[in-house]
């Protein structure tokens, strides 16, 4: 399996750290929880990071990673590992955080498969840094990126009709 991965190009020395999520909560894991969060889709790797970015980061470089989970790595599914109905959607991610915490410090698996709030076709992939996989993880590409300056477009012209 294949998964996508967006950094910024400083934290390059090391692309597969753990330590952002263990700091800070994420939608499915609370702070603490190591978990490495990916997506299945390049597309959806570059989004999830860009909603996460602020204006005055648009010209800092990031670099997009492809990376390979080992062949004989067991992904679960947010649907089998949920014990009860969880609204991920909701913007309090209390549940969500709840079933990725439970999942991180139960399963045995590498990674867990969960839907995407930004599109609902496409999941992101989180990775238990626990795992004795994850040591596995083979990081294929690497490519220097930086967002279009289209993607900034709408937010800069708000930012100059502010500022006049």
């Amino acid at each position: 399996m294949i998964v996508w991965r967006i950094i910024r190009q400083e934290f390059l020395a090391s692309p597969l750290s753990v330590e952002g999520a263990k700091a800070w909560p994420g939608r499915w894991h609370s702070a603490g929880t190591a978990i490495l969060y990916t997506a299945s889709t390049e597309s959806l790797a570059l989004l999830e990071k860009f909603v996460h970015l602020a204006l005055e980061f648009r010209t800092i470089p990031h670099v997009k990673l492809c990376i390979e989970l080992p062949a004989d790595a067991v992904v679960e599914t947010f649907e089998t590992v949920a014990t009860r109905p969880v609204d991920w959607r909701n913007a309090d991610p209390t549940a969500a955080r709840a079933l990725g915490d439970r999942w991180a410090r139960e399963s045995a698996a590498l990674g867990l498969s969960v839907p995407s709030v930004l599109s609902s076709s496409e999941r992101n992939v989180l990775l238990r840094a626990d795992s004795p996989q994850f040591a596995q993880l083979k990081i294929l590409a690497t490519e220097p990126f930086l967002y279009d300056e289209r993607m900034w477009k709408a937010e800069t012209r708000a930012t100059q009709k502010r500022t006049r």
